[in-house]
This record gives structure tokens, C-alpha cells and sequence, in this order.
């Protein structure tokens, strides 16, 4: 089993940073799957910038019509380190 998506911050030049439950911070991009024809609506950057986290992955749309695999999240994306601010 591979850890879950709790947190996703969409970035510039389509690269979402993905927080998982074990607290490693890591960095996908969508960009190498815009020519997908499911992935399309990605390239309109406000709808991109709409992602959600549900089902333990993310999501964008009403409909939830765009998803992409938990597992491929975890392993294509790149491990990245995150300052925590203090209070």
C-alpha cells in the first residue's frame, strides 16, 4: 500500500504539490499528459488551478471527470522538501 493524498496546491507550468498522509511533501506533472485526450481540459489553467482532493487522489470538475491513480501520483512524482512555517 502507498500513502494517501491529503493535501494538493495546484503550481505554476501545470505541477501540483501533493502532501500524503505519511507527511512527505512531493511535486507531479501534469504536463507530459495534456496531449491525453482526457487530460485536455487540464490546459485551461483556471480549471486546472480547481483541483480537489476526494477519493484518496485528485480530481477536477463538477462531475469529477478527471482523476488520475493514486499510485501513479506516488511513484512519478518527485519528493521535494517543505519548510514549515512557525507561528
Amino acid at each position: 500500500m502507498f500513502p494517501k493524498i491529503i493535501t494538493a496546491i495546484p503550481k505554476r507550468d501545470y505541477i501540483l504539490e501533493l502532501e500524503f498522509d505519511n507527511k512527505i511533501w512531493k511535486e507531479f506533472s501534469v504536463k507530459p499528459y495534456l496531449n491525453y485526450p482526457v487530460f485536455q481540459p487540464l490546459k485551461d489553467i483556471s480549471f486546472f488551478n480547481n483541483v480537489v482532493v476526494k477519493y484518496d487522489t485528485v480530481v477536477w470538475g463538477k462531475e469529477e471527470i478527471i482523476d488520475f491513480d493514486p499510485f501513479t501520483l506516488w511513484t512519478e512524482s518527485i519528493e521535494i522538501s517543505k519548510n514549515s512555517l512557525a507561528s
